[in-house]
């Protein structure tokens, strides 16, 4: 028997962008602009502080340009949530998790069932406020997780693991 090796038509592939991807939970959203909401304050704080408790006096100008750069940065940061949040997704298929993030730099992960290791599901203080979990996703020959998915209900978060960890089950039998 000779070797063969036939080019594949590309257009009958399978396109990941017509995978249909579920969204996240919208309490998600208010999560994530409340941690930005706190980052931003604390850093207020700190560079109020500075002003405060230090000698050297800075030019109004200097005082104005600071303020202009952190206001723009908080709504910079603000709409990059939004928008992040619009973006992510994730899919359940038959033999892989799919999940999509990415505002400037979008990235699309898939795993196969038969490459995953382990899952978990972890809960922050935050998350706990809003009945949410993220699921963590830990596959073959990676020292931590390789892919996490996070806003998801606790049901569903639960849901999702035992799904996964019982197609793992299957694979390796």
């Amino acid at each position: 028997m000779l070797f063969q090796n036939n080019p594949i038509d590309l257009t009958t592939l399978p396109q990941l962008e017509d995978t249909p991807m579920e969204r996240l939970s919208p309490a998600y959203l208010t999560v994530s602009y409340l941690g930005t909401a706190i980052f931003f304050f604390m850093l207020a704080l700190v560079l109020t502080a500075i002003h405060f408790f230090t000698d050297f006096d800075v030019p109004f100008r200097v005082k104005l340009v600071i303020i202009s750069a952190w206001l723009f940065l908080f709504l910079f940061s603000l709409w990059h949530t939004y928008m992040d949040f619009q973006l992510q997704g994730f899919a359940i298929r038959e033999r892989d998790l799919t999940y999509r993030s990415g505002v400037f730099f979008r990235s699309t992960t898939v795993i196969p069932y038969n490459r995953i290791q382990h899952a978990e599901v972890k809960q922050g203080p935050i998350e706990r406020k809003f009945d949410l979990q993220r699921l963590e996703i830990y596959s073959a020959g990676g020292a931590g997780s390789d892919l996490y998915i996070p806003g998801l209900p606790g049901y569903r978060a639960d849901q999702l693991r035992d799904y996964i960890i019982e197609k793992v089950g299957k694979h390796e039998q």
